[in-house]
């Protein structure tokens, strides 16, 4: 728990269905004290678990304090 206390940002990472066909998928981060949108992915993709993994790095990204130009969506 201590490596918390040095985040820079704290959020969370929201996977959610863009289109219907085809279906693609896309990640969001809010921010932890409320549901201000941060950042969304740029680009849909085939598979939730591939969102997810892409929303998480970007989060990390963010929690690190680097900027969220420097993220790839």
């Amino acid at each position: 728990m201590h490596a918390e206390r040095h985040k820079r940002f704290h959020g969370y990472v929201k996977v959610e269905v863009q289109g219907r066909a085809p279906r693609r998928w896309g990640w969001t981060i809010h921010r932890s004290d409320s549901e201000t949108l941060v950042l969304r992915a740029t680009t849909g993709f085939a598979h939730a678990e591939d969102a997810w993994k892409a929303g998480q790095a970007a989060l990390r990204t963010l929690e690190a304090g680097e900027s969220a130009t420097s993220i790839a969506a």
